[in-house]
């Protein structure tokens, strides 16, 4: 066997995975298909396992794995997902995570980076992504690989509970929109974090968009769900049928078979 085929076609390839959005609430899917993808401040935690250091960040998660491994391994994220093209994240600015491997010297030289940044003032940070002053870009890009990065294995807690003490973010794969916007803060630190739902109202109104020809499909429970999301993209998208490359995958992960 020739071990350079280059004939072959592998599993691999550039689009042989879609994004996946999971998410805790059919209302949500929803909301999703009617007006787009709505960003909101999440806090990211970098550890090196002796500090660590947090920021938020205006962002929107998606996953490239298959609509199987999502109902499976994001059961934590939601039982709900919408599927879409990886050329459209491609397009509309999302990139894939940096995971790092928290004893690693990259991951040290990040947080280092990053608790040097925050001996200057708060405001003075925030102001650097709003004048784009090339003294500063240097200052600039730390603060992007951090909002980019991610350990590959860190603590997974869901609503003040500790679910796994050492779940593999890396086996996520996500890819990631961080929203750059004028009046926007690109980023939020210290006692700023607490009051995240403030900085969420200044972004409540943005949206990012797709096309019915970026949909690949979605991930219900129940068959009503089903046909609600069809209906919407129906009447949304002004058609008869739903298109034959839109797929509908049932979650049964909360199923209870019949006993007896």
């Amino acid at each position: 066997m020739n071990l350079f085929d280059i004939d072959r076609v592998y599993r691999a390839e550039k689009n042989a995975l879609p994004l996946i959005h999971m998410v805790q609430e059919w209302n949500v899917i929803e909301l999703i298909l009617k007006q787009g993808f709505k960003p909101s401040y999440c806090t990211e935690t970098l550890s090196n396992e002796k500090e660590e250091k947090e920021a938020c960040f205006p962002m929107i998660s998606m996953s490239n794995v298959s609509p199987d491994f999502a109902k499976n391994y994001l059961r934590s994220y939601g039982t709900f997902g919408i599927i879409l093209k990886k050329e459209w994240g491609e397009k509309n600015d999302f990139n894939p995570v940096l995971y790092l491997e928290q004893k690693s010297d990259l991951t040290n030289t990040i947080i280092k980076n990053f608790s040097s940044l925050r001996k200057g003032y708060k405001d003075e940070l925030y102001d650097m992504f709003k004048k784009n002053n090339e003294q500063d870009s240097f200052k600039t890009q730390h603060i992007k690989i951090f909002a980019h990065s991610k350990n590959y294995d860190g603590k997974l807690v869901r609503k003040g509970k500790l679910i796994s003490d050492k779940y593999s973010y890396g086996l996520e794969r996500e890819w990631r929109k961080i929203i750059r916007k004028e009046g926007v803060d690109y980023f939020i630190v210290n006692t700023d974090i607490k009051e995240k739902e403030k900085f969420n109202k200044k972004i409540e109104k943005i949206r990012v968009l797709f096309s019915i020809e970026d949909l690949e499909g979605i991930i219900y429970e129940y068959d009503w769900q089903k046909i609600r999301a069809e209906n919407i993209l129906k009447e949304k998208y002004r058609i008869k049928n739903i298109p034959k490359n839109i797929h509908f995958f049932k979650n049964t992960i909360r199923e209870i078979p019949d006993e007896g």
